[in-house]
């Protein structure tokens, strides 16, 4: 490690002991959660396999721009809490703010929704939990301080279990390729759920289902600070890392659509599951399949307590976030408080999924947090052109497209991405950035006050 390192470490209290192997489990293993598992059925019934296919293309070229922008920008800057300080070095504090609150939320949220669905295929392992609102709840929040003590025990302990339970979400996957390669029925492939979806005029609709699979593409570039050559390693692990998802993805839809004709894999509540048993004539289909999906989301879900924690603690560290959230495990090198905060929150989180009446307040709640993240794509794309040092003194609009084209394209992606998520969840996720900023007075008016510096700019009224 170099002295820079050293010294660096030093002043954070963070541990460098991630790998690469952590480092590209952290990237895979945030994107694949339950999600690749119900994509089959989501597309059979909004368009057809040719379209499926070609917006699976888009979506995951697109989101190979936003990876190679997320790995410039942690080349040159490696630093906990990734686009929060990307953005800070860009465009200033307040812009950073609104964007790791967002972030943040959207963040724990996330967990919530991942836990919950762990414990929903948990149910079908063991039946006395979807059939009790109180055990669910309990084992839910066993699972949820579980992953925040591991957290909290060190990066490396975390990092394991993300490896781990990464290589066991490949297996299923992996069978179900091999299996399905011997099932394949070509005339398949042609057949529709409906004559509605039989056209390229779905393919809207459909890039709509495969754009929240990338989602998490970036959560490698947030524990920077703790992992071993961060700016060579990182930029592998989210480049190869997408790439590698974009062909997993890809995969499993083709094979998907040559094993069940397309109106009955729309019907499908279980696709992956369904067309395992229809294959083997069994049916061990759906318990395995929900193994490989409750290890799947337990993954997912400790990557993301992972991420949530260093954003807060990147807020922090910027003077946006009360200082409690930069309070540190000194033993262990971990943000402990920001960690012990996201797993009040999310539990309280979680009450709502088991509370009559408030399940679609909970479901919309997930929505809005897919949105949230969109921020940081679009500022890491903006930080990424501003701090390029490539433009010529003579710069003009050709010279500027030219240097910029992979920051620009995954700024217009992003862009779209937002268009995707609807109306409604993006004028609830714009209210979500504005409800951040009474947050935001009052950690500076408590700044002020405690250290006497006024961050009011009354230089500019005087002149």
């Amino acid at each position: 490690m170099s002295n820079d390192n050293k010294n660096e470490d030093e002043r954070s209290g963070f541990k460098r002991e991630l790998g690469f192997p952590s480092a590209i489990a952290m990237v895979v293993g945030s994107m694949i959660a339950s999600g690749i598992f119900m994509a089959p059925q989501n597309l059979a019934a909004s368009t057809n396999p040719k379209t499926a296919i070609i917006a699976w293309a888009i979506t995951g070229t697109g989101s190979i721009f936003i990876a190679i922008t997320f790995a410039n920008m942690v080349a040159k800057i490696p630093r906990t809490g990734g686009p929060v300080v990307y953005t800070r070095v860009a465009f200033g504090e307040f812009p950073s703010f609104l964007v790791g609150w967002a972030y943040w939320i959207g963040a724990w949220t996330s967990l919530g929704a991942l836990i919950n669905g762990c414990i929903r295929y948990l149910g079908n392992i063991i039946p006395v939990i979807s059939g009790n609102g109180a055990v669910a709840f309990a084992a839910a929040s066993i699972i949820l301080w579980a992953i925040i003590y591991f957290n909290i025990r060190g990066i490396k302990q975390a990092g394991s279990v993300v490896v781990f339970t990464t290589i066991c979400k490949l297996i299923p996957l992996a069978v179900f390729l091999i299996i399905g390669l011997f099932h394949f029925h070509p005339e398949y492939f042609n057949t529709v759920s409906s004559q509605k979806v039989s056209g390229i005029n779905t393919l809207s609709a459909a890039i709509g289902v495969t754009l929240w699979s990338f989602m998490g593409l970036e959560m490698g570039v947030f524990p920077a600070e703790e992992t071993k050559n961060a700016p060579v390693f990182i930029k592998k692990a989210t480049i190869f890392g997408t790439i590698f998802v974009a062909i997993i993805y890809i995969l499993v839809s083709a094979v998907s659509f040559g094993i069940m004709p397309q109106n009955r894999l729309a019907d499908s509540k279980a696709p992956i599951a369904e067309m395992l048993n229809l294959m083997t004539g069994g049916r061990w289909g759906g318990i395995f399949i929900s193994i490989g999906v409750v290890i799947s989301t337990l993954g997912a879900a400790t990557g993301c307590a992972i991420v949530t924690a260093r954003c807060s603690y990147a807020c922090a560290a910027n003077k946006t976030f009360p200082a409690v959230f930069k309070k540190m495990n000194l033993k262990y090198g971990t943000p402990e408080m920001s960690l012990i905060i996201v797993g009040i929150l999310t539990n309280l989180l979680l009450i709502l999924n088991y509370v009559k009446g408030l399940n679609a307040a909970y479901q919309f709640i997930m929505l809005l947090s897919t949105m949230s993240t969109l921020p940081a794509y679009i500022t890491t794309a903006g930080a990424e052109m501003l701090t390029c040092k490539k433009y010529s003194k003579n710069l003009n609009i050709g010279n500027f497209i030219g240097k910029s084209i992979v920051p620009l394209v995954a700024f217009a992606y992003s862009c779209y991405a937002v268009y995707g998520c609807g109306q409604e969840a993006v004028l609830w996720g714009f209210i979500l950035m504005l409800l951040g900023i009474p947050f935001y007075l009052y950690v500076k008016i408590d700044e002020r006050n405690k250290t006497g510096i006024d961050c009011v700019d009354r230089d500019f009224l005087n002149k």
